[in-house]
Formats: C-alpha cells, structure tokens, sequence
C-alpha cells in the first residue's frame, strides 16, 4: 500500500510538473539560446556583405491612444501578419523631406531645411566615456533603421565626460555643452542664464578647456549609415531648436522626470534607470529583460504617429537584442563600416605604423587602468596580455618564457628593428592611458620581457613633425588645438595595424580596437585576392596573346 501511493504521489508530481513548465513552453513561440547583441566582436562569414533587406513600417492606425506601458508589453493580436523581408529601398524610396540637409561635418552651411509634415525622427542624449558614446550612436542609427525615421544626432563629447543620468540633467549636460548657443538668450553666458537649473542639480559650469564637441561623422566614416539612414547633426540641444529647425511642437503637457508619455509632437522615453527600456526585434508574449527594467519593440514603435520619439538614453551593447538574420547583418555591416576618418589621425597613425616597419611588423597592445575597475585589475591585465603574447609567439615558432629577460637593457628603435628582422626581438606597440607607463611599476612584465616595446611618446614629442601635425587640429569654435584629444585616437589606429592585437579584458575602446584590426587585414586580404586575380588574369591574357602569334606563324 505504501509502494502504490508513492507511485501516486509521483505520478501526481509529474503531472504538475508537465502542466506547469513543460507544456506552456512547447506552445509558446521557442526562446533563443543567446540573443545576438550590438557589440563590436563578431564573427567572419564568407559570404559577401550585402545590404539586408528593409521591413516597411506598418500602415499606423487612425485613432491614437494615449501612450501607456501596457500596449508596448502586450502581445500582437493573434491574426496580426508581419511584413514580410522586401527588397532594400532604392533612393526614391527612402524617406527625404524635399531639401536634404548638407552633411554634418559642415553643418554651420547647411541650407534652409523645407518642411515636411511626413518626416519622423527619433533622438537621443549621449552619456560616458568616448567609446560608450559611440555603441549609443550604432543604436540610434540601428533604430532609426528599423523605423524609417530620421535620426537627429547629438555632437560627440571628447575629454571630461559626464555620466547617466534622469533626463532634465541629461538635458542640461547637452545645453552646458553645446558649442553653438541660442541668440535670444538674455543673459552673458548660457551658465548664468541656467543657473537656477545647475542649483537643482547641484552641478558646475563645466570648464571649456577640459573637452570638446565634435560631430561625429568628422571623427567616424558614417557613409555607409546614411546610404541606409537619413542622419542630421543636433546644432543645439534646447526645444525651441527643434522647433524652429523642424516645426517639432510641445503642447505645454506637465513635465514628467521619469516615463514614457507624449507632448505634442513628441514622444518620450524617460528612464529611471541607466537599463530602462530593451527594444526587440520581434514580438512577442514575453522578453528576457536581463537587467533592463521593461520591453518595447519595433513593431508598436513603427505606429506611433508622433513627429520625434525622443529617448533619455540609448545606453548599452544589450540595449537592442537582434534575432532576425536580416537585422544581424545589418548590424555586422554597419558596425565594419564605422571606422576613423579623420584625416590627422589616420594620418600621424600612418607614420608612427610605418617607422616601426609597416603594418603587420610588430604587435599591437592595449592596456587601460586610467579609472574604474581597470585601476585594480591592471596587474592581471598585464599577467594576461604577456601570456597571450607568447602563446601567439610559440604559435608561430617564437618561443619565449616569461620572466627570462630579468634585466634586460632597454634597446633603441634602430636596434629593434634590426634584431626584429632577424627574429631575435619582437616589436610592441603600446597604447594606453596610463601616465609614464615605463615609470610604472604594473608594466615592468612587458617592458621586461619585450625591451621593443614603444609607445605614443617614443615617436611623438613637443616640437616634431608628428606633434605639430597633431596640434593644427582647430576647434572651429573656440580656436584651440584638439591635440590631446586625438591621441587616444592615434593611439587605437596604430595599435590595430599590428599582426596580433590584444586588448583589456572588459573595455569597450579595446573592443574597437579589435573591430579596427579585424576590418584593417580583412581588407588587406580582400586586396591581396584582386592582386593575385588580376596577375593571372594578366598572366592568362599574355598567355593567349602567345598562342595567337603562334598561330599566325
């Protein structure tokens, strides 16, 4: 008796068991394993990069609810039809309002912008270190995409940054900011006439000479994005901007800190949290938020009516997971395509790759320990990048062991090079934003171990060529030089032209830097095919032209 009413207390479990985890999931639309996310490792794919193919917005319905967070988690209607994948727009298709706008790098000459009332667009505030930024911005591109809208861009900050925060201080940060200011301001300086707003926040004016405001498409290659987007520099940050430039209205609605509600014209989506909304590709009964606080997806943005979705933030390389193929190449195509354009960086860059013998002649490092976390983990940075050098050297029948040059004098370029003919020594090229790293106690693995290991000071120094290259980077706005502010971006260009690259566990430029090097000698192997092609195709060609007078003989 006993036997049986376990077998049936059992029996009971697995009932339940199957009723409640096992059977919802099967008639449930399957979870992905891992979500494909922005972020700048990828994977190489032999096939060609093609432009993936653009899902029109759906027809928006006529009658317009008012905005409320249930309709963005709620699942589609069970007889709702995705679109299905059309071929990419050609450019009588894409959405141009009558006079397209000048390109950003020169927008102090942009033309008078003709009103459209069928143009949308979506914006957003940018935050954090350099790099951060720009993950934010391959969002903002990566969403404008998705809805047809054109994406109003704010400047890139270089130097001092600010952090995340709620949306007015987000808000105040950009006007602080911004190089060009409104005319009709009644006050001397944009500090004094916010200066009861700086009080609320209990913040400072910030110092002009401690960063600088650049777009972003003079310091990245954006041509590839606006082929596909329609992308327009944030001259200013203030409401009466959008207003004046694109007849983008508010309706005088209660401000609210924190939420999603609209305002006349506007949209938006305050957050209360650096991961407020994560926006999906597909939708669905429900998401795996991770740490993001709610959901929205394209789908219900793409009705929205509003004139500009405007976002606090676009923060974090999971901020837009990608399930659809078509998105996922989209993305890999965009993320290959953003790479430095500056001509003085890519320029100094250049020459500092070329005295140390050219690309592919040494090895490219990365080391960050300015702030943050980096500051503690920095001696097992170091630990890790020596080991992955010499294993990628025994790799290639370099064999070394680590702590074998205890002592080891330190040797002059020419020297370097020389021994690195050889094979006797291996070059480095360190870029970090370490002070004085050989000072640095934390770097004597490296320089020990590796004696060829140079950095940005080792070729650019006060007075030289590469120097006064770097210091005739102007600021159009405040006259002076942009020098300090492009090393790191040097810095990453030379690292990435080396034959190996390693990089800081967790660092978002080391990740850059890695796109950099991944595109960098994929295009050099791509160029070294159509040489070898075009030499036997010559070769082919000189071939038949000696069969033919063979012939005529």
């Amino acid at each position: 008796m006993a036997i049986r009413s376990k077998v049936t207390l059992l029996g009971v479990l697995c009932v339940i068991y199957l009723s409640f985890f096992v059977i919802p999931r099967l008639s449930s639309e399957p979870e992905y394993i891992d979500d494909l996310e922005p972020s700048w490792r990828w994977q190489h794919h032999s096939r060609p990069l093609v432009s993936p193919p653009y899902l029109p917005p759906p027809p928006a319905n006529d009658a317009t609810a008012a905005l409320e967070s249930s309709i963005f988690k709620s699942p589609p209607p069970a007889d709702m039809v995705l679109p299905a994948p059309q071929s990419p727009p050609g450019p009588q298709q894409q959405q141009k309002p009558a006079a397209v706008a000048a390109d950003i790098s020169n927008d102090r000459a942009s033309p008078p912008y003709a009103y459209d009332p069928d143009e949308k667009f979506i914006t957003f505030f940018t935050h954090s270190g350099f790099q951060n930024q720009l993950i934010q911005v391959e969002n903002g591109i990566m969403l404008a995409w998705y809805l047809n809208r054109t994406l109003i861009l704010p400047r890139a900050l270089l130097g001092e940054a600010f952090g995340w925060s709620y949306f007015g201080k987000l808000h105040l940060e950009h006007m602080l900011h911004d190089p060009v200011k409104d005319v009709t301001m009644p006050a001397a300086d944009i500090c004094e006439f916010l200066a009861d707003d700086l009080a609320f926040w209990d913040l400072e004016c910030p110092d002009p000479t401690r960063y600088a405001v650049i777009p972003f498409d003079e310091i990245f290659d954006l041509s590839w994005a606006k082929e596909h987007v329609r992308i327009v520099l944030r001259e200013r940050s203030d409401f009466e901007w959008l207003d004046d430039k694109y007849s983008i209205k508010r309706a005088d609605v209660p401000n609210l800190d924190n939420g999603s509600y609209v305002d006349g014209d506007i949209l938006f989506f305050k957050g209360a949290t650096r991961y407020d909304w994560r926006i999906f590709d597909t939708p669905r009964k429900s998401h795996r938020l991770g740490k993001y606080a709610e959901s929205l997806d394209i789908y219900e943005l793409r009705k929205r009516k509003e004139r500009l979705i405007h976002f606090s933030s676009l923060f974090g390389t999971g901020k837009l997971p990608i399930r659809r193929p078509e998105h996922y190449e989209f993305l890999r195509s965009l993320q290959r395509s953003i790479i430095y354009r500056h001509p003085v960086v890519l320029s100094v860059a250049e020459k500092i790759v070329n005295i140390l013998g050219g690309a592919g002649n040494f090895i490219g490092l990365h080391v960050r320990c300015g702030d943050g976390w980096f500051v503690n983990a920095l001696p097992e940075n170091i630990e890790s990048t020596v080991a992955q050098i010499n294993k990628a050297l025994q790799s290639r029948d370099q064999q070394r062991a680590t702590g074998w040059r205890m002592g080891q004098r330190k040797m002059g370029l020419t020297e370097c090079l020389e021994k690195a003919k050889s094979g006797e020594e291996t070059l480095l090229y360190l870029a970090t934003d370490a002070r004085s790293p050989r000072e640095n106690e934390a770097f004597e693995p490296i320089f020990t171990n590796f004696p060829c290991t140079f950095i940005f000071d080792d070729f650019v120094q006060p007075g030289n060529s590469l120097w006064q290259e770097l210091d005739g980077i102007i600021d159009s706005y405040s006259g002076a030089s942009l020098r300090r502010f492009m090393v790191p971006l040097v810095d990453a260009s030379a690292a990435s032209r080396g034959w190996l690259f390693v990089g800081s566990k967790g660092s978002t430029f080391s990740g850059f830097i890695y796109r950099l090097h991944d595109v960098f000698w994929s295009n050099m192997k791509k160029q070294q095919q159509q040489q070898q092609q075009q030499q036997q195709q010559q070769q082919q060609q000189k071939q038949q032209l000696g069969f033919e007078s063979a012939d005529e003989r």
